[in-house]
């Protein structure tokens, strides 16, 4: 018991100091597009290049890590992490700043990759639910902290200063879990690398799975959309929001408590129940936010956040009933869906924020959900 609550612990904090990296660039991308005079499409970039290398990584990471154990990738990328994120700091050009974004975002899939496989392995399935709720709110908390502190940091400072805070939490995060985290006890290591990747595509012909896998990358587009286009609308007319203002927007994190306690209530009443009903909270939040009004898409986005946190524990429990071997691989495989739909995200509602503003966003973003609707209760459904 001691155990299991030192690596609760160490991968909340772990997890946060690692992957709020992903989110750094989201509110500061009106002040990057000035910075470097670019357009806001081409700004985008900066978040959808870092989603797409990661979401590749964790193709190599999760078969890699049912072959040579959980702990050591972690702490390594994590380690790895520190160097592209403070050379970011001294870019002079946009290129520049987006192959480090790039790369960053090869070493962030390191614990994403791994720490689900990990507590599917090392706790009692009783309380694997709520433990994946615990590590869900780590990753809404890496959000929320990421999307903060960075508008408010660089509102207040500069960007670039931000970037060298990120990378020293980087290396205290790699350093918490070198330390603390509890070695794997019932990690079963696969023969072989082609082992552990035939495994991988053996998930493909789950029908559920893949339901889950569709799920996951039409739930991160819709959010990463959202997200990132909030950010050009708000600071637009008639709301004229600044930096630091479009970084506290993101408050709307603190939503995150809900994901322990929607995992729990996932093991009591069932996944797809939960999925489902994160599901239309999220549509009307969404639609919510076509209203010109702050405090009512504050509410929009509030509710948004809070279906994707219901979503998520109970998604990342459903993939770990139903791979009956192979979770690491089975794991990359859901997490690889779900960034690559933020990649995508990222870029593609842009096309309609050029062509018809923030309507047109909402109407990618709602159709990906109703999609989503589609996907739980035919390829997810039992039988």
């Amino acid at each position: 018991m001691k155990n299991e609550k030192v690596a609760i612990v160490t991968l909340f904090f772990g997890t946060v100091a690692v992957i709020s990296d992903i989110y750094v660039a989201q509110p500061i991308l009106p002040l990057l597009s000035s910075s470097f005079g670019v357009s806001h499409t081409v700004a985008s970039l900066a978040v959808s290049l870092n989603i797409l290398a990661l979401s590749f990584a964790l193709l190599i990471y999760g078969p890699v890590s049912d072959y040579v154990g959980r702990k050591p990738v972690m702490v390594a990328t994590s380690f790895l992490l520190a160097v592209p994120t403070a050379l970011i700091a001294f870019t002079t050009d946009f290129s520049s700043f987006l192959i480090l974004r790039t790369i960053q975002g090869l070493f962030v899939a390191g614990i994403a990759a791994i720490a689900m496989a990990y507590i599917a392995e090392e706790f009692p399935s009783a309380i694997v639910g709520r433990v994946m709720g615990i590590y869900v709110s780590s990753m809404v908390a890496a959000g929320f902290f990421g999307r903060v502190f960075s508008g408010v940091m660089s509102g207040l400072l500069n960007w670039r200063i931000t970037f060298i805070i990120f990378s020293i939490l980087n290396l205290m995060g790699a350093w918490l879990m070198f330390r603390f985290l509890p070695p794997s006890t019932k990690f079963r290591r696969n023969a072989g690398f082609l082992d552990s990747y035939s495994g991988m595509l053996g998930h493909l012909k789950n029908r559920r799975l893949v339901g889950a896998f569709i799920i996951a990358f039409l739930l991160f587009f819709t959010f990463t959309g959202t997200f990132t286009y909030v950010t050009f609308h708000l600071s637009a007319p008639p709301f004229n929001l600044s930096t630091v203002a479009l970084g506290l927007i993101f408050f709307v994190y603190i939503t995150g408590v809900i994901s322990p306690f929607a995992g729990a209530l996932s093991s009591r009443i069932g996944r797809r129940a939960v999925i489902g009903a994160g599901l239309a909270i999220a549509a009307a939040g969404i639609l919510l936010t076509l209203i010109e009004s702050i405090p009512v898409i504050i509410l929009g986005m509030l509710l948004l956040c809070t279906g994707l946190f219901s979503i998520q524990p109970a998604a990342s429990a459903f993939v770990g009933d139903n791979a009956s071997a192979g979770k690491g691989s089975a794991t990359s495989l859901y997490l690889f869906s779900y960034y690559i739909g933020g990649s995508v995200g990222a870029v593609l509602p842009g096309f309609f924020w050029n062509a018809y503003g923030w309507q047109g966003v909402i109407a990618s973003c709602t159709a990906a959900i109703f999609i989503a609707f589609i996907s739980l209760f035919t390829l997810c459904r039992r039988g």
